[in-house]
């Protein structure tokens, strides 16, 4: 019979403590969860967030720059003037001294106490008026290399400011440029299938179907129409504080009109041509809803920028009819009323953006048609539904 050794048995057990652990350790994931899309705009409107926030902070930076040195300007500009008001003053003064026996004589002489106080004042006013110029001079020369310094000082936070910016602008670009790419996923074969429905005679979608039941529910009354003369789009971007720079790709289907400022899907352009269908649910009056409009900054998206047929974050497409809109924080399948010029139109809030930090809604083409908007401008919103 064969003996075993202590080494053999050794090892033995410690195969054996092996296989155990291996069986009651959790299984462990090869990859990493695929983050979604909504997490994906999330970080997106984010990072552009952190970036209008270092882009106010170098403008700010720059303005103190600005300020600081009009200031120099301005005391370089006094200085001149000032040396030599101070030189004749320095130059009485060595007069003065070198008079003192003869002015106490002058005094002495007085012919009353008056005339005594008369001629004490008056040459105690030209010492002080002397004595000012020189400390008028020295309190601009200290207040000037005061200034430099804070300007020095000023500028290298700018710089390092301007970097941060930078940082943040890169960070943005990439995160913005990843939510595009993951909601443009699959949009070839989304765009058949709309055609598919569009040729079977159906357009609607979960939007339009949710914004006719909020009208079935809260129908809009006929009164005067309501205008906002300050809600007009601004094509040049000019109303943005620090857009953010991504530049949108084109559609295949839709020439590029895409505003530059804007890292979110954001397309200044609304397409007049398309999206403006029957299921839209638009008026030129507003609804009856009492709640007051909450008015904010809006772009658009869809049209010029790849995003057509793009997937939203409630699980959606944008496609040529849908009546959505995209916003940062507002519940997905909230219905909104907003109001352009006096014209009002329902979305529903089915997507998260934009990437813009002072931008707040971004309305798909359709929404954007309904309303006649185009660009980026203020619109009023209120929550319907």
């Amino acid at each position: 019979m064969r003996q075993h050794t202590i080494p053999g048995i050794a090892a033995k057990a410690t195969v054996a403590a092996l296989i155990a652990g291996a069986l009651t350790c959790p299984p462990i994931r090869a990859l990493a969860e695929t983050p979604s899309l909504e997490d994906l705009q999330n970080k997106a409107i984010e990072a552009g967030q952190n970036y209008q926030i270092a882009q106010d902070k170098v403008d700010g930076i720059n303005k103190q720059i600005e300020e600081n040195q009009s200031h120099i300007d301005e005391i370089e500009a006094k200085l001149p003037e000032q040396r030599e008001k101070a030189a004749v003053a320095m130059r009485m003064q060595y007069r003065f001294q070198e008079s003192s026996p003869n002015l106490i004589g002058l005094i002495l002489d007085s012919n009353s106490v008056n005339e005594f106080i008369e001629q004490v004042t008056y040459l105690d006013t030209i010492a002080n008026s002397q004595a000012d110029e020189i400390a008028q001079l020295n309190s601009m020369e200290g207040e000037l290399t005061s200034a430099k310094a804070t300007l020095e000082g000023q500028k290298k936070q700018a710089e390092q400011d301007a970097k941060e910016a930078k940082r943040t602008y890169d960070d943005a670009q990439s995160t913005s440029e990843a939510a595009k790419q993951k909601a443009r996923e699959d949009a070839a074969a989304a765009q058949a299938a709309y055609e598919a429905q569009v040729a079977a005679g159906n357009t609607s979608d979960a939007t339009t179907e949710a914004v006719a039941q909020s009208e079935a529910k809260n129908p809009s009354p006929s009164p005067a129409p309501v205008s906002n003369p300050t809600n007009k789009p601004n094509k040049e971007g000019n109303a943005d504080s620090g857009g953010s720079p991504s530049p949108s790709k084109p559609s295949p289907n839709n020439s590029s009109n895409s505003d530059d400022s804007n890292p979110k899907k954001s397309s200044p352009k609304g397409d007049s041509s398309r999206g403006s269908s029957d299921n839209s649910s638009s008026s030129d009056t507003p609804s009856r809803t009492t709640a007051s409009y909450t008015y904010v900054l809006a772009s658009t998206y869809g049209i010029g920028d790849g995003l057509m047929y793009s997937a939203t974050a409630s699980g959606g497409r944008v496609t040529p009819t849908s009546m959505g809109v995209a916003m940062k924080t507002m519940p997905l399948g909230t219905v909104i009323e907003i109001i352009y010029n006096g014209r009002t139109a329902r979305a529903v809030v089915n997507d998260r953006g934009p990437y813009v930090g002072n931008r707040q809604i971004d309305l798909q083409p359709a929404v954007a048609n309904a309303l006649g908007f185009d660009g980026v401008g203020r619109v009023g919103y209120r929550i319907v539904g």
